[in-house]
């Protein structure tokens, strides 16, 4: 690692080599995104799908390991010291839950692709900010990698202690965790009523009354923020809108110009151009 405190790169190999077993003095987050690869840590080797995420702590013995030299293979790859992360866990206690997993020997973490698409909007935010040069960017970078971290650590957390629908108090909190989560699903009040066990009425009521937006609104924005987020990748647009819920391309285009004030392939050509250009977002 070149930088004292961390680094974060996306990395496109057309004939990805295995590596040699090595370790490391930081904290190596790994997350596939095509190809196939198999993650050998400790002596096992288990492979990765393009939904996982691996969490190498210091002086653990891993490499990555291709069987064919010939494909493709892209990732990114995010490292942070050990010390730099202490600093980080002092004030926020949850964070280390993530890492604390891997030093038990649970390196690798499979979500779902709503999931993977959650924490690949955090990535590239933290990669937005690490190339910016704009006030305030350090603190920014800072911001987005505990975001990314504590993403990661509240979905594992989840994952191993699943919570019921029936023991949560807070049915918006938990209403709007379910949005973010199913932005592919049938998101309407009938769906989201047959989920939570309550009148279309009433969500409409007590989403407007806790948040100041109707739910459809809500689930709207939430929508375009991840298709932004996925166009920035260089995915197609007429792919990405369709995959979030977006029926008519028509309607898809007003809301994403309304919001970030571009079309969908114009803030994808500015976008891929300077990676570094700022969301819009209102």
């Amino acid at each position: 690692m070149r930088k004292e405190n961390y680094e974060i790169f996306y990395y496109s190999d057309s004939h990805f080599q295995s590596v040699s077993e090595h370790k490391h003095d930081y904290y190596e987050f790994y997350f596939p995104v095509s190809g196939k690869i198999e993650m050998e840590i400790e002596g096992e080797r288990v492979p990765l799908s393009n939904c996982d995420a691996v969490v190498v702590p210091p002086g653990t013995l891993h490499r990555a390991v291709s069987e064919n030299s010939e494909k493709s293979y892209c990732r990114y790859v995010f490292w942070i010291a050990a010390g730099y992360f202490r600093k980080l866990c002092g004030n926020m206690k949850d964070l280390s839950y993530i890492t604390e997993q891997a030093e038990a020997g649970n390196y690798i973490h499979h979500f779902s692709e709503n999931e993977y698409s959650l924490i690949q909007s955090k990535i590239l935010r933290l990669i937005e900010e690490d190339r910016s040069d704009r006030f305030g960017d350090d603190d920014f970078a800072r911001l987005c990698i505990c975001d990314l971290i504590l993403t990661l650590s509240r979905l594992v957390h989840e994952h191993n202690f699943p919570r019921s629908i029936h023991q949560q108090e807070d049915t918006v909190q938990l209403m709007m965790e379910y949005i973010e989560n199913n932005l592919d699903e049938d998101l309407s009040l009938e769906g989201l009523g047959e989920v939570f066990f309550l009148t279309p009425s009433h969500i409409a009521h007590i989403f407007r009354e806790r948040t100041g937006m109707t739910v459809h609104r809500y689930i709207t924005k939430k929508r375009l923020e991840r298709c932004a987020d996925e166009i920035k990748t260089g995915r197609p647009v007429s792919t990405v809108y369709q995959e979030y819920g977006f029926r008519d391309y028509s309607v898809f285009f007003r809301a994403f110009k309304k919001e970030f004030t571009l079309s969908p392939r114009d803030y994808q050509a500015v976008y891929l151009h300077d990676p570094d250009y700022p969301d819009r977002r209102q």
